[in-house]
């Protein structure tokens, strides 16, 4: 894992931008790419969340429609009619340095493969910090980018370490809120905020070797999207749903503190690693507006 140097974060406040612009589209679940979340619980409570999307795809159509654009706008000529040269267009900004790294490494031909963890704490304005009430909380959050090499594909995710099962509720709670203080903070993470069906819920029993994952609510997706209500929903939103989630899946992985012994969900992939994995179709989750919660046991290591 490469730990982007702070210097280079503080470069300019505003390369958060790119970057939170797509995982808006993560939290929101308005996005064209696969879902992942990955949760790793420790014998002591303590443990990881990281929810991830697949936005190579959507990188590349938002490049095509910017390739096109500036075809389009070669032609634009001033009064006198000499071409108007954009790299000296008045008040036109330098590329953003997010933006660079990011067209940097899905570049086709770049030989290496790309894992980068961003802290939080770096990349938020100095101002917003001010009016975070637990600034603790954003120590435990950053942001991740892999892109393999040779290959433009690129997954953004955001990633939470927490000590306790209550710290993971708070982190949680502390992001899904941070558009909605009176303060005015502008959060991070997109205009949207953090969506609850963006995190694994669980409780667990560690002693006893148990862990219930919630079921997650997905009922208001098609709400959130524009969509009609499930029961009004017409040929044409499905048809629009079909377009934008068809070919996306949501996967789930649970890593649990000891030998795994069973899962309630009967389509559960255990592993040797013990691992809990499930996949489901999104547009079958759109569809039955949830994902079924299920119990996972396993024997604690001594």
């Amino acid at each position: 894992m490469v730990e982007l140097n702070s210097n280079y974060m503080k470069q300019k406040r505003s390369i958060l931008f790119p970057a939170m612009v797509v995982l808006s589209g993560l939290l929101g679940l308005t996005s064209c790419g696969d879902l992942e979340q990955n949760l790793k619980i420790n014998a002591d409570g303590s443990g990881s969340l990281e929810t991830s999307i697949d936005v190579g795809e959507m990188m590349s159509m938002t490049k095509s429609m910017g390739d096109m654009e500036s075809l389009n706008n070669e032609d634009v000529t001033i009064s006198q009619g000499e071409p108007q040269d954009s790299a000296s267009m008045p008040g036109e900004e330098p590329k953003d340095p997010m933006q660079s790294l990011i067209d940097k490494v899905t570049d086709v031909n770049y030989p290496l493969d790309f894992d980068t963890l961003i802290p939080l704490s770096t990349i938020m304005p100095d101002s917003v910090k001010a009016k975070v009430q637990k600034p603790e909380l954003m120590e435990k959050i950053a942001v991740t980018l892999k892109s393999p090499a040779k290959s433009s594909s690129l997954v953004m995710g955001v990633r939470l370490n927490f000590e306790s099962k209550k710290q993971l509720d708070e982190l949680a709670a502390f992001l899904k809120s941070m558009d909605e203080n009176p303060a005015g903070m502008v959060s991070p993470l997109g205009g949207s905020g953090m969506q609850s069906e963006s995190f694994l819920s669980f409780d667990a029993d560690l002693q006893k070797g148990v862990i219930r994952i919630d079921t997650a609510d997905y009922s208001g997706l098609a709400q959130e999207m524009g969509m009609s209500s499930d029961s009004l929903m017409t040929s044409e939103d499905l048809n629009m749903i079909q377009m934008m989630f068809g070919n996306s899946n949501i996967k789930s992985v649970v890593q649990v503190p000891g030998d795994l012994v069973s899962c309630s969900n009967p389509d559960a992939i255990l592993t040797r690693d013990n691992k809990v994995i499930l996949e489901y179709s999104f547009m079958d989750v759109i569809k039955k507006g949830y994902i079924p919660g299920y119990t996972i046991h396993f024997t604690p290591k001594k």
